[in-house]
């Protein structure tokens, strides 16, 4: 990747104003809280992370204006309790309602569960030729963003171009810590189930995601292969005649293993840290089924945390693309994910390695940058997944 120029003001203001949420209307007493956290703990912290970032980027040539983007929010995810974080953002409906309105679009959405807390969310008509079933990155703690928006409609226009008639759905999922595994989980099963209820055949569909995202697909991923029997109603039961067309890991968490060198940089352009991928991993899993399962060497929750041979013959989807970076804490997990797939994958495997931190294309789309090489190949897997 070539360097960039620097940010300027008006760069960090648009991260910190879309990305952040700083914009929404909240109240008094929540933004003093934030203020408070800010000036004694985000700050001081995100200097020392600015500076390793800055350092790290010079080693390994990297651009530096997306470095220091990420050593102030890693500081900001790493010292925010999640539940400040989700009283500042804006929610996922709040930020595609406005995403939609501002691009003068009329889409509609889907209510899947009597609570009205699992919807799907759509970008173009509900019955297209084709669907792409995506899951936003955010550590289960943070909504939507705009740049998942922007993301996802980059990929529809490209696919259209491309004489494929598509549509994308996104899962509005419930946030952690107030919703632990295996919730996402079953919430990604309803979307799948409504999808080929709707008349979507499994070669018309493409799923992914990224981070968090990439998690939840990991986890579709492994229900497709060995059907979860607890905790699951007959309707929540997917029977697949063929498999899926495709699916896309972004950067995706698939081990809690903190002991790769990956994890252990002395300084880092990354925006996670083994800190934050270890607290909001214990509100994820935390007084849920999660350690049982990967105790009895079930892999629905954590690709890599059991035996590799609970992946054998896996046959659910046609094409697999995982793409990360080298310079991400995930990058070890994600190389060695990316093996374990092409081993036991009946299906093609393609592993996108790039010169980046983590979840390079939502960096790309909410700092407003051309589209990387990550970015291009996402696009260019869709396509070809879905091109008759």
């Amino acid at each position: 990747m070539s360097a960039l120029p620097i940010p300027s003001r008006d760069d960090y203001r648009l991260y910190f104003m879309k990305d952040l949420g700083m914009m929404r209307s909240i109240s008094p007493l929540t933004r003093l809280r934030f203020l408070f956290t800010l000036a004694f703990f985000i700050l001081p912290r995100a200097a020392f992370r600015i500076v390793g970032a800055m350092i790290r980027a010079w080693q390994k040539k990297l651009p530096l204006g997306p470095s220091i983007w990420n050593g102030f929010a890693g500081a900001l995810m790493a010292n925010t309790p999640p539940q400040q974080l989700q009283a500042i953002l804006p929610s996922t409906m709040e930020t595609y309602d406005a995403w939609v309105l501002s691009h003068g679009a009329s889409y509609a959405e889907d209510i899947l569960t009597a609570d009205n807390s699992t919807r799907l969310l759509w970008l173009g008509p509900k019955k297209a030729n084709k669907v792409v079933l995506f899951f936003h990155g955010g550590g289960y703690v943070m909504p939507l963003s705009d740049g998942h928006m922007n993301w996802m409609s980059y990929v529809r226009k490209k696919a259209n171009s491309a004489g494929i008639e598509l549509s994308v759905c996104i899962l509005k999922y419930d946030l952690i810590p107030a919703n632990p595994y295996p919730r996402q989980m079953m919430q990604s099963i309803f979307a799948l189930k409504h999808l080929l209820a709707f008349g979507y055949k499994p070669s018309d569909i493409v799923f992914g995601g990224d981070s968090a995202g990439g998690h939840l697909s990991l986890c579709l991923l492994a229900h497709l292969h060995r059907l979860r029997p607890s905790q699951l109603t007959t309707d929540s039961v997917i029977d697949l005649s063929d498999p899926i067309k495709g699916c896309f890991l972004v950067s995706p968490l698939a081990s809690f293993n903190f002991n790769t060198p990956s994890y252990q940089r002395w300084f880092s352009a990354d925006v996670l840290s083994r800190k934050v991928v270890e607290e909001w991993g214990v509100y994820l899993v935390e007084n849920s089924p999660w350690q049982d399962e990967i105790s009895s060497g079930n892999g629905w929750g954590m690709a890599l945390d059991v035996s590799e041979s609970w992946w054998v013959g896996l046959d659910a989807v046609d094409g697999i693309l995982l793409t990360g970076g080298y310079e991400e804490v995930f990058s070890d997990h994600i190389q060695q994910l990316g093996e374990m797939l092409k081993r036991n994958s009946k299906g093609e495997v393609t592993v996108h390695m790039a010169n980046e931190a983590h979840d390079g294309p939502l960096m790309d789309f909410s700092a407003g940058r051309p589209p990387s090489a990550t970015t291009k190949a996402i696009t260019d897997f869709v396509i070809a997944s879905l091109k008759d």
